[in-house]
């Protein structure tokens, strides 16, 4: 296979698993053999290319297109789009329904223990 057609196919996600393996490896060990002063600003200006950019207006399910653009998003983008609404929806009525729904996404990231540290966190006094 020549070289240009390896470049393409990686680029296009359809290598076996083996071989994505092999390249991620591959790939560490890279990062790992430079110093960190030379490897931070590549790897953030690919990250930075790889940004997905702020979501479109929904059209028709907005659940359905904020699921779809989560998942491309790169971690700050998340971070920094969950603070902002956070924020933002401290200053809103969601009425006990919102509230509960935006209880019950959080406490299902968390495993037994972080939930029963969090409920002792929020009342000391409650017997969880």
């Amino acid at each position: 296979m020549a070289k240009d057609e390896q470049v393409e196919r990686g680029r296009a996600g359809d290598m076996p698993m083996g071989e994505r393996l092999f390249r991620v490896c591959q790939l560490l060990d890279a990062i790992e053999a430079c110093k960190w002063e030379d490897t931070e600003p590549v790897i953030v200006a690919i990250l930075e290319e790889a940004r997905i950019g702020a979501p479109d207006v929904p059209f028709g399910d907005v659940e359905a297109d904020a699921d779809f653009w989560a998942g491309l998003a790169t971690y700050e983008e998340l971070r920094a789009y969950f603070i902002a609404s956070g924020r933002k929806l401290v200053n809103q009525q969601l009425g006990q329904r919102g509230r509960m729904r935006l209880i019950k996404c959080i406490l299902a990231s968390m495993s037994a223990d972080e939930r029963r540290e969090a409920f002792r966190y929020l009342n000391p006094s409650s017997p969880f």
